[in-house]
């Protein structure tokens, strides 16, 4: 599930400044209900970005980059260029990983699981904002136009891939910056550049492995 929590978690936050001002408990349920009015009024997003994570398994950091999409309430594709490329994609049904330079496609159907499709809830609840206060405890901070929420998760099985999330959003409630704490001491940092709210076609998640992959089912039929 550690990969799940790397593929999935597209978060926002930034710790540019300190923030001096915590957000009461009515000025927190007032900022989520602006962040889902907004994605119900905008329900897509588009953004570049640029990640790194440090692991314990490793003396340096490994860094990534590439291009996410999602819409509301559970649509993503994200896509990751360079020498270790792959591109997952879930149309809220099922969801696919590919690795093209193993030509190997995984297939994993949603509503099936119980603990996957949480899971699953749990690391984009950082993208529609519908969920967050199902899944996290939660504190918040506005300084200088930045807003950073602060999550823990309220369950004891989502610890088990993610225990501790930090998400801001700038002024406009656009991503910038994300940080994630997930066991074990590894820790995962993505910056996001040009941040956009696009019109996306249905197309952009749905996705058809080529002829010649190799498709398995990690958690069967």
């Amino acid at each position: 599930m550690n990969r799940l929590a790397v593929i999935f978690v597209y978060v926002f936050c930034t710790l540019q400044s300190a923030f001096c001002a915590e957000m009461s408990a009515p000025e927190r349920a007032a900022l989520l209900q602006q962040l889902r009015a907004i994605h119900e009024k905008e329900p897509t997003l588009q953004s570049d970005f640029v990640e790194e994570r440090t692991t314990h398994l490793l003396n340096k950091p490994i860094t990534s980059e590439g291009t996410i999409w999602f819409a509301v309430p559970d649509k993503f594709r994200r896509e990751v260029r360079g020498n270790n490329p792959s591109t997952t994609v879930s149309n809220g049904k099922v969801l696919w990983i590919y690795y093209p330079n193993f030509k190997e496609a995984e297939i994993y159907t949603l509503g099936q699981r119980a603990f996957f499709d949480d899971s699953l809830s749990a690391l984009t609840a950082g993208l529609n904002f519908q969920h967050i206060d199902e899944f996290y405890n939660f504190r918040a901070w506005h300084e200088d136009g930045v807003y950073r929420l602060d999550l823990t998760p309220k369950k004891p099985n989502l610890r088990k891939i993610v225990e501790h999330l930090v998400l801001t959003l700038d002024g406009n409630f656009l991503p910038h910056k994300s940080e994630l704490l997930l066991p074990k001491g590894d820790r995962l940092v993505t910056t996001y550049t040009n941040p956009h709210r696009p019109a996306l076609s249905a197309s952009t998640f749905e996705f058809t492995p080529p002829g010649d992959a190799h498709i398995s089912r990690p958690l069967g039929k």
